[in-house]
């Protein structure tokens, strides 16, 4: 009996497969220049994206578990604030590591999409499925890539996702089902929209691998992983705790029932607007002659979808073997395997979408699933090449994939062509440098870019106003220790809600005023002294 393994392995001991490593290797660093210069025009101002670069700097300087910090349920601890930590050790405090690290995610994701799209795939079959991939999250839509390239706000999780389901590809223990357990614990310490992601897939495709063979050993290795993951990250929590780590404020609420149906209801809608359709056309000026094309995009996804959930129902009833089913071609049980997680973790995203959706940023939960039905896609396409037998059928299918790919290409250079957005910050910075105001309060939008684009010469630390008429920590992504010691000035947006409401304030300005500047859309109000923040508090 003969044994085949199910997996993409590299030996670089073997010559042959040495230019195979290069490719990966140039592929990578092709992409990561791409992604770059895509999120160069996608703007980094949002105090949400940088808040991990903050963290990863305590961790840099030996606060490791993030002790005296204040968090949502979604802390990254253990992925996006690992990668800045790391890169604050090569690079130091710069906002241009946001943008490393969001473009090297962004860049694994899609590296990885094509390693999961290729199982079972080879030479024209695994070109097919790597420009499928190419055309959904290498060239998106603006909006889209908005999401793919945010630090701290799931895509690391998806990455950690994509890791661990080929880590339960064959669906047994050794070294990849270790790995695939530890990844889901540092996600589920990190992010819990894991859990809808990859813990419930993870454990229903075991147990459905199960009922398949009639055997409960059969799909264990696969359903244990979730639950061996849980306990490793329970137990991690607790010893954290002991030793000192962030404190959960609260976590991110569910939308009533009545907003949930709404949710349900714009789904599609919203799936197809960060696709390229509806308010995508007219936001980024695509025209629609061009625009149009990303329907090929659309069809490959929702055919990879359907597809996926036919395969994941056969042979549940029957008790068979996929693989011996006649019909269907040709499939490793890896492939089989790595299909079932990605439809389940589409089904997963679209619930946190429908139950966590309250507003226009909400379209962020459907990212995940947009990834996933990008590989089921990229699997299809794959598939259907190697049933295309005639040489003018395989060239017409080329053509039409070179035009789409093409178009696609003028989309995003049309986008791209026009002038990047300029940051606020760094022109505030050096205002404050300037005036000797190295240490002040703001509104949360303003503080955590201020403090990043000086390179921490100057420290704002985000406030709100209290009822009494005066302010208080925001302890929302925030360390407790921040607010010791005096404060010179109070900086807000005006055109920031956040900072309307420091303004509106009944004790605003809360203190006796030496200045009080403007600088673009930005106030900044200089006490004659500094103030403590138990002072501003009890104002």
């Amino acid at each position: 009996m003969t044994t085949t393994h199910e997996s993409v392995h590299l030996d670089l001991a073997k010559p042959k497969q040495r230019p195979e490593v290069v490719t990966w290797i140039t592929g990578f660093f092709v992409a990561f220049a791409w992604t770059y210069f895509f999120g160069l025009h996608l703007g980094w101002n949002s105090a949400d994206f940088l808040r991990g670069l903050l963290q990863g700097d305590d961790m840099a300087h030996g606060n490791v578990l993030l002790n005296h910090w204040y968090s949502g349920s979604d802390s990254y601890w253990l992925i996006d604030s690992i990668l800045f930590m790391l890169g604050v050790l090569v690079v130091g405090v710069k906002v241009a590591l946001a943008r490393i690290v969001a473009a090297s995610v962004w860049t694994g994701v899609i590296v990885l999409s094509c390693i999961v799209a290729r199982i079972d795939s080879k030479r024209c079959p695994t070109a097919a499925a790597t420009a499928v991939i190419v055309l959904t999250l290498g060239l998106p839509s603006a909006l889209l890539a908005r999401f793919l390239s945010a630090s701290a706000d799931h895509m690391t999780t998806v990455l950690v996702c994509l890791l661990a389901f080929l880590g339960l590809r064959n669906g047994r223990f050794g070294w990849g089902w270790l790995v695939a357990s530890v990844l889901l614990a540092a996600g589920l310490l990190s992010d819990p929209l894991i859990v809808a992601y990859a813990l419930v897939p993870c454990f229903v495709v075991g147990v459905l691998d199960s009922v398949r063979s009639r055997e409960w050993a059969a799909g264990f290795a696969t359903s244990s992983a979730p639950i061996a993951a849980t306990a490793l990250a329970l137990t991690t929590r607790k010893v954290a705790e002991h030793f000192g780590t962030y404190q959960i404020r609260n976590g991110t609420p569910l939308v009533p029932p009545a907003a949930r149906l709404e949710n349900l209801h714009t789904l599609i809608p919203d799936a197809l607007t960060l696709l390229g359709f509806g308010s995508s056309f007219s936001d980024n000026r695509i025209p629609w002659e061009l625009g149009v094309f990303r329907i090929f995009g659309v069809v490959i996804l929702a055919a990879g979808l359907v597809l996926g959930f036919g395969y994941l129902s056969l042979g549940v009833v029957g008790g068979e073997a996929r693989i011996a089913i006649k019909g269907v071609a040709t499939r490793s049980r890896a492939s089989y395997r790595l299909s079932d997680l990605l439809v389940l973790g589409v089904f997963g995203d679209a619930v946190t979408y429908v139950v966590f959706r309250d507003d226009a940023t909400g379209l962020r939960y459907l990212t995940a699933g947009i990834v996933f039905s990008s590989i089921l896609g990229a699997m299809l396409c794959g598939q259907f090449v190697t049933l295309v037998k005639t040489p003018t059928a395989r060239n017409v299918c080329t053509a039409v994939l070179v035009v789409v790919l093409g178009v696609n290409v003028a989309c995003a250079a049309l986008f791209l062509s026009r002038r990047a957005p300029i940051s606020p910050f760094p022109r505030l910075s050096t205002f404050l440098v300037s005036h000797d105001l190295d240490r002040g309060v703001g509104d949360y939008w303003t503080s955590a870019p201020v403090t990043l684009y000086s390179e921490e010469k100057v420290k704002v630390r985000q406030v709100l106003p209290t009822g009494q008429g005066g302010l208080r920590p925001y302890l929302w992504i925030a360390k407790s220790t921040w607010y010791n010691g005096k404060f010179q000035f109070l900086v807000y947006d005006v055109h920031q809600y956040q900072g309307q409401l420091i303004r509106s304030a009944s004790g605003f300005p809360f203190a006796r005023v030496s200045h009080i500047y403007r600088e673009g859309p930005f106030r900044i109000v200089v006490w004659r002294q500094p103030q403590l923040m138990e002072n501003l508090v009890g104002r």
